[in-house]
């Protein structure tokens, strides 16, 4: 279950990112709020699922996670263009992460 949350973790540190990025410097408001609530989140989960995992381990795959999840999410919603090497890059992060909780 904790690598679960770290996931989720992972995924809402890209929301703060996206948040921060459309709020306008602070200046559109939801965003700044959807901002501050995803990194909140975010640092909760993270510390709920060091209770389980190494920290080392824990913070290199919630940064991937984090890092993957924001090029997606760039790539689909705002139009940033995504390539294959980009892909490939990623998947070789993921077997990574996977490598990580086997060794776990």
């Amino acid at each position: 279950m904790s690598w679960f949350i770290l996931f989720i973790a992972g995924i809402l540190e890209a929301g703060w990112l996206v948040g921060i990025q459309k709020s306008e410097s602070f200046t559109n408001i939801p965003y700044v709020v959807f901002a501050i609530f995803s990194m909140a989140l975010s640092l909760v989960l993270f510390s709920i699922a060091l209770k389980d995992i190494p920290v080392a381990h824990a913070y290199l795959v919630w940064l991937a996670v984090g890092a993957s999840s924001i090029s997606i999410i760039n790539h689909y919603f705002f139009e940033q263009p995504l390539s294959t090497q980009q892909l490939l890059c990623f998947c070789l992060i993921f077997i990574g992460v996977v490598g990580l909780k086997v060794s776990n």
